[in-house]
């Protein structure tokens, strides 16, 4: 658990990463990145991508595009679009 001095040396938002990470990690973060400012990513586009590459996946093993459109409350249209959009 984190160094309760160091928890209480720290507010808002990286309070609540410092209780994610614990005190070394934190201590780490701010060793090497302390004074900028750092934007997270949501993981969005990631999580897309892995849904895409499922759908592909289940297309080519036979699945209809309907049935997927089901699963992955997505139109047939979409799913078109993920299929002729192949990487």
């Amino acid at each position: 658990m984190a160094d309760e001095h160091v928890l209480d040396a720290l507010s808002g938002d990286f309070k609540k990463v410092a209780l994610l990470l614990g005190e070394e990690l934190t201590l780490a973060l701010c060793n090497q990145f302390g004074g900028l400012t750092i934007n997270v990513p949501r993981l969005a586009g990631f999580h897309r991508n892995k849904r895409d590459d499922r759908i592909r996946a289940e297309f080519d093993s036979g699945k209809k595009v309907r049935r997927l459109a089901t699963k992955y409350h997505l139109t047939s249209r979409r799913v078109y679009q993920i299929l002729k959009a192949k990487p």
